[in-house]
């Protein structure tokens, strides 16, 4: 289970750089079928909306909490590696859908692509780890 915490650890250290970057620039979310927000909007509405390259706020809270309780309890609870598994799911999904992406895997951006490629294979990984985890032999 101390897997699962150190690549959620590790996962969202590529969020918080995400974060840092789209709230400089004020790259806000693009989503198809909702309207794009002004670029000075962002500063407000990252707690519950996130940014083209970063997940909401409080998900990053979240998975905070239970990548450090996966890595430093001394009886990894099940349930954080859960939180884990359904936070790496969602984020797994939500990096498909911006525009930034599927941009960056098209005509790679130096400072972008890792960014949105790494965060997506590790909240890939997170997604399947944590949600294997306690499970039991198969």
């Amino acid at each position: 289970m101390r897997l699962v915490g150190a690549i959620g650890l590790v996962q969202l250290v590529f969020g918080l750089s995400g974060l840092r970057k789209a709230v400089a620039e004020g790259r806000t979310g693009d989503v198809p079928g909702f309207p794009v927000r002004p670029a000075g909007e962002v500063r407000r509405r990252h707690w519950l909306e996130g940014t083209e390259l970063s997940a909401p706020t409080v998900m990053l809270i979240a998975q905070a909490v239970a990548s450090l309780a996966l890595l430093f309890s001394r009886r990894p609870p099940v349930v954080a590696a859960r939180v884990l598994g359904g936070l790496g799911a969602i984020m797994s999904i939500g990096y498909p859908i911006e525009r930034v992406w599927r941009e960056s895997l098209v005509d790679p951006d130096p400072e972008v692509t890792p960014l949105t490629a790494g965060g997506f294979l590790l909240a890939l990984k997170m997604a399947i780890l944590g949600w294997s985890t306690g499970r039991g032999p198969r």
